[in-house]
């Protein structure tokens, strides 16, 4: 395996030109346990781009929050900004992993590995956010939901990383909940955040929720949000749960109890928040 470091977005860019099958690599926290288990995954060059401090950082401006693709989850759990405007994307980083991980892997690799159970996942969704990419053909960007097309696929094309994460800065509340088969460092069995605002009088003006693990990628529950926000109860209303996901079962639990416990723990958390 040949191996690069660059340090700035040029040399990047000269990399790619003589490497066009170059993997890039970003915290390593997923890539490299895949590639020790089964080296036969290993590339044949490695772009390492954590060197490129373009690439992290988050900062503001009147309308959005921009954010490096190589910030840490453990810059993204201490950000004031994020705590404040985005906490649903604070409730998963404080949930992401150990101490290691957290200050190494990043959002952008969060985004990129494009796991249906990727803990930045539904805050991201859920707060519309618009993923900025780089390549050889020039800048473009696009939603996160047409940026991940499926389990571990990207709309990514040869040449191209993500160069940034934008927020728009709506003044929504937010929160996220994850469900797994033990207190810490565990993959979701379900995952779910939502963002919301209400009105003076306390009644909901926008829902939005981005649930993980019940799907090739990320979904949002339209059928369900449609119906509250057009009034109908609750109890019927979260069986509408069903028309947006398509749960499996795997080595953690069966696509049944995804289902029964998405709907359980939505209802419950939905209560919460009109009485907020």
């Amino acid at each position: 395996m040949k191996y690069f470091a660059p340090n700035s977005m040029d040399e990047l860019k000269t990399l790619f030109q003589t490497n066009e099958n170059g993997s890039v690599l970003a915290g390593g926290t997923d890539v490299l346990p895949r590639w020790q288990d089964n080296p036969k995954l290993k590339p044949d060059v490695l772009i390492d781009i954590k060197k490129i401090k373009e690439l992290s950082g988050i900062r503001e401006s009147e309308n959005e929050i921009i954010i490096g693709p190589l910030t840490t989850v453990q810059e993204i759990k201490k950000s004031k900004i994020i705590q404040t405007e985005f906490s649903a994307l604070t409730e998963a980083a404080s949930q992401f992993g150990g101490v290691q991980i957290c200050h190494r892997a990043t959002i952008g690799g969060n985004i990129c590995n494009a796991s249906p159970a990727g803990d930045l996942l539904p805050g991201l969704y859920a707060h519309n956010a618009n993923i900025g990419i780089m390549g050889p053909n020039g800048n473009r960007s696009m939603s996160i939901s047409d940026f991940i097309i499926g389990v571990g696929k990207t709309a990514l094309e040869k040449g191209e990383i993500v160069s940034e994460i934008h927020l728009p800065r709506k003044g929504e509340k937010s929160l996220f909940y994850k469900l797994g088969l033990r207190q810490s460092m565990a993959i979701a069995v379900v995952n779910f955040a939502i963002a919301y605002e209400k009105d003076n009088a306390n009644n909901l003006k926008s829902l939005t929720i981005a649930a993980g693990s019940v799907a090739p990628t990320i979904v949002y529950l339209e059928s369900l949000t449609n119906a509250i926000m057009n009034g109908e109860n609750l109890d019927g209303a979260i069986q509408l749960v069903d028309e947006d996901i398509s749960p499996i079962d795997d080595i953690r639990t069966s696509g049944a109890y995804r289902s029964t416990a998405l709907k359980n723990v939505l209802k419950h958390t939905i209560k919460e928040i009109y009485v907020r």
